[in-house]
């Protein structure tokens, strides 16, 4: 039973194509030509054309043997001969990673080629030739190697590029989890503490009260003590170890007003214009427009400093829409590259709401939307 060959001898379909038409052809002109015994012209015939379907298998081996094929002697040469040992001595340098073997191959080559054409019947000049054969086409193939590796490399940075953005938004959506978790518990904490001083004066005040009035007073106060205590461990568990910052009051609707004089006070031309629901919208709602508003003006100051700036809160019904236009100019900004537009998307979207920035016709806009009803929240 014959063994077959390992799959990684065989060679590629098209170069076997190649070399099997490139074989009856030179066979023909051998035979109606020839350029030596013919014997001997079927061997150069052979033996030229089979390296180049093993020249992407085996290029150094194919080259070597293309090499070999012209110490054979001959009174002429095939028709094919240049363009076969073309491509062979192209894919060696093409495939072959190793530079000093790529010189002593080419120099060997070269040297063959020479000798053979000044012992043969050509002409002196013909020798130039011989050299060109082999050097021009191992030149080639190491310039498109190295263009080769070059893309490789780019395509390995652009992946890593991709990588390290994809870890630095997650990074950011992390961070501003964990700020909207202090937050929530300022605003949520201090509501909570409201209704527990709340349920106490309640309880002092029911003391006289009917017994039947003072269970329920005194269930609301312990409930909304425990509420707070479980509320205080989730966000504790969100914060980490070494956050230990010092809460404060959040802003709201009522500070939009401090936070643009200030804007302009370090020289930005701001128009705020705002119309506000009747009933205030949740703290954390407006906690959230304020940030929206913030990032806006600090987006501005970062990438249009001095452009004007259209700051519009406006109540739409069921919704509380937040704009920050300026007019910077048709700048190259990212509408997703910065984190804090990743941030203020996550939290928009904690609302059920909507977040969008990009460029406009003369400078860039932030805007959002913000469900008022509780529906829309959920």
């Amino acid at each position: 039973m014959t063994r077959s060959l390992p799959v990684r001898w065989r060679p590629p379909r098209t170069d076997a194509a190649l070399a099997a038409g490139s074989l009856v052809l030179s066979l023909a002109q051998v035979a109606v030509w020839p350029i030596a015994h013919p014997a001997v012209s079927a061997l150069v015939a052979v033996g030229s054309t089979l390296p180049v379907a093993y020249r992407r298998v085996v290029p150094t081996s194919a080259a070597l043997a293309t090499t070999a094929m012209w110490l054979v002697p001959t009174h002429g040469f095939l028709l094919l001969g240049f363009v076969l040992a073309g491509l062979v001595f192209y894919s060696f340098g093409l495939l072959e990673p190793a530079l000093r073997r790529v010189v002593a191959v080419a120099s060997l080559a070269s040297v063959v080629g020479v000798v053979m054409t000044l012992a043969g019947p050509e002409a002196p000049p013909a020798a130039i030739g011989a050299v060109l054969v082999v050097a021009g086409p191992v030149l080639a193939g190491r310039l498109v190697a190295h263009q080769r590796a070059q893309n490789a490399q780019l395509r390995e940075l652009t992946a890593e590029l991709v990588r390290g953005r994809a870890a630095a938004e997650l990074a950011a959506v992390a961070e501003e989890r964990a700020r909207i978790a202090r937050e929530l518990h300022d605003v949520i904490g201090h509501e909570v503490s409201v209704i527990a001083v709340q349920a106490d004066a309640a309880a002092a005040a029911l003391s006289r009260a009917p017994k039947l009035a003072a269970a329920p007073v005194a269930a609301i106060r312990r409930a909304a003590g425990e509420t707070l205590d479980e509320m205080r461990r989730v966000v504790a568990l969100l914060r980490g170890p070494d956050d230990h910052e010092a809460l404060h009051p959040q802003p709201g609707l009522a500070d939009l007003g401090g936070l643009v004089e200030r804007a302009r006070l370090a020289g930005a031309e701001i128009d705020l214009a705002m119309r506000l629901p009747a009933t205030p919208p949740p703290p954390s709602l407006q906690l959230t427009v304020y940030r929206v508003v913030q990032e806006g003006l600090t987006n501005t100051r970062k990438h249009a400093p001095g452009a004007s700036v259209q700051v519009r809160v406006e109540d739409a019904g069921d919704h509380l829409c937040v704009e920050v236009v300026d007019s910077g100019g048709r700048l190259a900004r990212s509408p997703g590259g910065g984190h804090g537009l990743i941030g203020m998307r996550e939290r928009v979207g904690m609302h059920g709401g909507t977040l969008q920035a990009g460029p406009t016709a003369d400078g860039f806009a932030v805007a959002a939307r913000l469900p008022l009803t509780v529906a829309g929240r959920s």
